[in-house]
């Protein structure tokens, strides 16, 4: 939330960080975080619902975790991005987007929380 609003970490945080002092775009990009540095559950922007607000993926009704323990760096995507599912890069060898946000690792030395943007 921004105040009292609810927001949609998806569509309503920019891609560019906007440095909160001039009101100007920087050279940097948010990054908004899913899943925490040395944690398990795997969690997703939902990005089929109203609000897009982050919660824990499910498979066939069953929670996800990481099955091979937790993960070494922070896990999230970029605001205001998606993967075109149709669209096949010709370096990609047959790959296509996954329907959602951009996935990014942040290999940084903090645990980001989920939902934080850095």
């Amino acid at each position: 939330k921004t105040g009292s609003k609810p927001i949609s970490l998806w569509h309503d945080v920019t891609l560019v960080h906007v440095d909160p002092a001039t009101d100007r775009p920087t050279p940097y990009l948010n990054f908004v975080c899913e899943i925490p540095k040395f944690s398990r559950k795997k969690y997703e922007i939902a990005t089929d619902e109203v609000g897009n607000f982050i919660k824990q993926d499910e498979k066939k009704g069953v929670l996800r975790e990481f099955k091979k323990g937790d993960i070494f760096f922070n896990y999230g995507c970029l605001p205001r991005t998606w993967e075109d599912p149709t669209f096949v890069h010709p370096d990609a060898e047959g790959c296509r987007g996954d329907n959602d946000p951009v996935d990014v690792c942040e290999i940084g030395s903090k645990i980001v929380k989920t939902g934080e943007i850095r």
